[in-house]
């Protein structure tokens, strides 16, 4: 009997080797983008795991600011003056030195110094709720900020003695003199000079600075200027003999501060006050940006949440047609955006700065400013992406909000003419919103380079699924699977085209800012959406708002897809060669549908936008 052979297995498609893990219970990024190629966490530090201190000290700067400062707004604005210690002062100067009774311009000073010695996350809440009143943040926070914050961080032990009581009182206020007429984002091309004198006592300090905030009431400066040809810092006394100022800069916003220029000509500055030593002016300015940054960014994120509520109120009394304008569908969807739009920027900022926290307290010396500023620096991508996304999310609900108010939110009647003119200077300042995207791009193209994170691996297992064909959705359950399958899908989809991005610029990385800055605004739309995502999740399901929470983020993972592709397919018509740009674009096609939802994201918006106005705004 002939025996016949066993028929051949059937062909087995290859499996893909088991890559990164797509989902962790704790938030694993590193510094510099480690979010790109850390698992989608499941939790992250939120404001709602903020110590009961914590909260008591931002409840005290919020009594102060909607009880001493929001009623005399108009007053600032104008610029009017009060009897101070002195004779008269402006008005916003008598509000910072009240506010250093509470601690307000003390939050990160060591208490040696008077200060309250605060942790980052607090001072960041602290931060957020001075909001809605632009000419008084600015005010103090050039004085208890990038004023104060450089001796803090690098002056001596005399330095901290002499000056830090007296900023934490407001005895004397700070500014920060680093703008020059000549330079703006290219800071430390300067032309500020402070040559030694003979004897060696003192440097005479000559040169011209712009645009200085506090710059016509400020007793002190931190001045960027050469030293021996090195760019350094110094402290100057502003009422020195040869220090002159300029006129007020008649500003389209934050009309209550002050913006002048300074002039120096032969000014005397001992040599005790040189900053650090000679050339650190880098290091200074640099590390105190990324400070000022995350501030910005949370003081824009208050102010975001308090035009909804403003706008929520307003909609709520106007009536049209018969019945409240709230009521509307497309007044709801632009609501539901604005609340989607602010959660995900609250998501992104507390998480960072749970991150960057986490990091501080695993130093040797928490509290060593030294070590603090090392963190910080390794930091520096995600403090450009509060700064960016902050300041980008109030614009965006302000423009909103001013429609919302119709004819009334042109009038300076209403709150949100002046809020919106005042949050234009926020995509400026602290280095403008274009060179943070490029310091944020700038960091990607670094991280990966030089393998600060796993990002190699992430996409080698990207490349391994596309060669295996084993595109199906991330396997996930329990609460919010479906959107955390098409995070953790949106991720490997970003990782492939921020790969693809960077092959193609290749050596022309510092050229081609249109593609990086692509990759900065996908990267940043994601952060958010995942940020917010892990912050819903955290949270849980028995959340009293849970739904809400799971409607706007939905919202913001719809939205950091749609931005994905945007920048992708703008990306890849542009640096891939012709005879491979279809097989890339339909690469990642395959990619972004990946995990796609089909959900009907209009009754998502009417959800959301009608939570909002039951709990009368912003309520998460």
């Amino acid at each position: 009997m002939t025996q016949t052979a066993p028929a051949p297995a059937p062909a087995q498609k290859p499996r893909a080797p088991r890559g990164p893990a797509a989902f962790s219970d704790e938030d694993e990024a590193l510094p510099g983008g480690g979010f790109l190629a850390a698992p989608v966490p499941r939790r992250v530090f939120c404001r709602e795991a903020l110590s009961d201190e914590q909260k008591a000290l931002a409840e005290v700067a919020e009594r102060f600011v909607q009880g001493e400062v929001w009623p005399r707004m108009e007053a600032i604005e104008e610029k009017a003056e009060v009897d101070g210690p002195n004779g008269k002062e402006p008005l916003v100067i008598s509000l910072v030195r009240q506010a250093a009774e509470i601690g307000l311009c003390s939050i990160e000073m060591p208490e040696s110094a008077g200060g309250l010695d605060a942790d980052l996350a607090t001072a960041m809440h602290v931060a957020e709720t001075l909001r809605a009143c632009a000419s008084f943040a600015a005010t103090l926070g050039a004085h208890n900020g990038i004023g104060a914050q450089p001796i803090v961080y690098f002056g001596s032990d005399a330095q901290k003695a002499a000056w830090l009581p007296r900023l934490a009182s407001a005895e004397k206020i700070s500014c920060y003199a680093l703008t020059e007429p000549g330079n703006g984002s290219d800071a430390l091309a300067g032309k500020t000079t402070a040559a030694r004198s003979p004897d060696g006592t003192h440097f005479v300090l000559d040169g011209q600075k712009q645009f200085i905030t506090n710059g016509s009431w400020a007793d002190v400066g931190i001045v960027f200027a050469h030293v021996d040809g090195k760019y350094s810092a110094l402290i100057v006394d502003l009422h020195a003999e040869g220090v002159t100022r300029g006129a007020e800069e008649k500003k389209m916003g934050i009309k209550g501060s002050s913006t002048t220029g300074l002039v120096f000509q032969g000014v005397k500055v001992p040599v005790e006050n040189l900053l650090g030593e000679v050339g650190d002016a880098a290091k200074i300015a640099f590390n105190i940006l990324y400070h000022g940054r995350m501030k910005l960014g949370f003081a824009s994120l208050g102010t975001a949440k308090h035009a909804i509520d403003l706008t929520v109120k307003f909609m709520q009394s106007r009536r049209a047609f018969g019945r409240p304008i709230i009521e509307f569908d497309l007044q709801e969807r632009k609501l539901a955006e604005c609340v989607a739009w602010a959660y995900a920027c609250d998501s992104l900022c507390y998480r960072v700065v749970g991150l960057v926290e986490r990091d501080i307290q695993a130093q040797p010396d928490p509290k060593d400013p030294q070590q603090q500023v090392a963190v910080l620096r390794r930091y520096g991508l995600e403090c450009a992406a509060i700064k960016v996304h902050g300041s980008e999310t109030c614009s965006r609900v302000l423009y909103h909000a001013l429609r919302m108010h119709g004819g009334y939110g042109f009038c300076q009647e209403y709150q949100v003419e002046r809020l919106m003119r005042d949050n234009v200077v926020e995509t400026i300042y602290e280095g403008t919103n274009d060179i943070n995207r490029v310091v944020l791009s700038g960091a990607i193209v670094e991280s990966c380079a030089l393998g600060a994170i796993p990002f190699r691996e992430r996409v080698e297992a990207v490349h391994a699924r596309l060669r295996a064909g084993d595109l199906a959705a991330p396997a996930v359950e329990g609460w919010l699977a479906p959107e955390a399958a098409r995070v953790a899908a949106l991720k490997d989809a970003l990782c492939w085209f921020v790969e693809e991005a960077l092959i193609g610029v290749g050596g022309d990385a510092k050229v081609e800012q249109q593609v990086l800055c692509g990759v900065a605004d996908a990267a940043l739309a994601f952060l958010a959406a995942e940020s917010a995502l892990a912050h819903t999740h955290g949270l849980g399901a028995a959340d009293p708002q849970a739904d809400a929470r799971a409607d706007a983020t939905r919202l913001a993972i719809d939205e950091a897809g749609a931005e994905l592709a945007r920048c992708g397919r703008d990306a890849l018509l542009h640096v891939t060669p012709p005879s491979l740009l279809p097989d890339a674009l339909a690469t990642f096609e395959r990619l972004l549908a990946r995990g796609a939802l089909a959900q009907d994201l209009v009754e998502v918006r009417r959800r959301l936008a009608r939570h909002a106005a039951r709990r009368g705004g912003y309520s998460f």
